[in-house]
């Protein structure tokens, strides 16, 4: 069985080196297949941004792209999939204090 999933999470950087933005976790029993993550500084450019997978404090980055310029949309070019207990996490690198910050993501859950 699969359900569509939509979610986007915006915050405002509190000028630390690391900002995290976590989508999840995946419920009990289900699977997301992550088919289009799209992560923005809308404010201005910061160091890099990692996406990728998380639990608890364990982060385990799967792409990572460098130089993102302020107002530029990055996107994931394959899926991610995330397992149940665990969640997306994006992580941006060297970011200003009150940056915008946001993840938009699309895919789907699959029941197991």
């Amino acid at each position: 069985m699969y359900e569509p999933l939509d979610d986007s999470k915006k915050i405002e950087s509190g000028g630390a080196t690391n900002e995290d933005i976590d989508i999840g976790p995946v419920p009990p029993g289900w699977t997301w297949e992550l088919n289009h993550i799209g992560v923005e500084d809308e404010t201005t450019a910061c160091t890099s941004v990692r996406v990728g997978v998380g639990q608890a404090n364990d982060f385990r980055p799967l792409e990572e792209h460098i130089g993102l310029v302020a107002g530029e949309l990055y996107t994931v070019p394959e899926p991610i999939y995330v397992p149940e207990g665990k969640f997306l996490r994006v992580r941006f690198v060297g970011t200003t204090s009150a940056d915008k910050l946001a993840v938009y993501v699309n895919g789907r859950r699959i029941k197991r």
